[in-house]
């Protein structure tokens, strides 16, 4: 790690900000086309580098924007803006991604309800279907990795079996899921679990609970080249950097890394931050703390 890190201490966690090399970084999730193509047209507009992503310092695993990763590697960029967090940390908090499948148009006389009708396809894929007599027990069994995800729909919770107790495997077949809904008509959300909760329980989507994927499982997959499917997992940080805004031609490589690095410190050291709480709205709604150079 360079020396040339811009340190942020805060309550709960220390973040160092500096560029490091892109091609030693390693990403835990899948790449989606359509979203790296929207991205890189948007680094390009910007002309800066907005907000660093977020990486395990101890492995240089990728935490948080895979894309960012896979958008600079498209764009030529040798180094990208990173913040440097120890992964360990038990203020790092790890959770999962609902899924929620709503159908794109409600027939009104049809025959099977949304869940009914999920249940009924993934049989006939060959998934099984597992009688869970209630929401405690259901999440009980996706600790033990008995099932691969509960649905809920209404007060109606169904768990599907998993094919192994190893949460990549699980997550490859909750993709399978996935592809099932769709080609059945149904679109697909992604929420945080209580959001995923209330919508089921409302009747406005069929809610799939996955299982929590632990730090090491994260760290092991992407260390052996491998990622999980795309909103695997979903990190909140403590607190966050944004706005570094980087010039793109610091990253294209034409200085050595620790030059790139000593600028971003100099530039980051006469700037301001602006602290702003948790659920502060910017592009989206942020979760953690904000620490935002103005």
């Amino acid at each position: 790690m360079s020396s040339f890190a811009y340190v942020i201490k805060t309550p709960k966690i220390e973040l160092k900000i500096a560029l490091v090399e892109t091609d030693k970084l390693y990403i835990h999730e899948e790449i989606i086309p359509e979203i790296l193509a929207r991205l890189v047209e948007k680094i390009k507009s910007d002309g800066v580098w907005t907000d660093p992503i977020i990486v395990d310092e101890k492995t240089m695993v990728v935490l948080d924007g895979m894309h960012r990763v896979a958008a600079a590697k498209e764009l030529g960029f040798k180094y990208i803006p990173a913040c440097l967090v120890d992964y360990d940390n038990p203020n790092i908090g790890l959770y999962s991604w609902s899924r929620v499948f709503k159908q794109r148009r409600v027939e009104p006389a049809a025959e099977l309800d949304p869940l009914s009708l999920i249940i009924g396809q993934l049989s006939a894929a060959g998934y099984r279907p597992v009688h869970v007599s209630n929401l405690e027990a259901g999440f009980e069994m996706l600790n033990r990795r008995d099932l691969l995800g509960i649905l809920i729909y209404g007060k109606r919770v169904v768990g599907i079996k998993a094919p192994s107790r190893d949460i990549k495997q699980i997550y490859d077949r909750i993709k399978s899921v996935e592809v099932i809904a769709s080609n059945k008509g149904f679109l697909i959300e992604y929420h945080t679990e209580r959001d995923a909760l209330a919508i089921s329980e409302r009747e406005e989507g069929v809610a799939l609970i996955p299982p929590t994927i632990k730090k090491d499982e994260v760290r092991s997959v992407a260390l052996r080249g491998e990622v999980f499917i795309h909103k695997a997992t979903r990190h909140v940080i403590p607190a966050r950097p944004l706005r570094v805004n980087v010039p793109l031609d610091w990253l294209r490589g034409e200085a050595s890394v620790e030059k790139a690095q000593l600028m971003l410190y100099e530039e980051l050291s006469k700037r301001k931050i602006k602290i702003l709480p948790p659920g502060t709205i910017l592009d989206r709604r942020y979760e953690e703390e904000l620490y935002v150079f103005e």
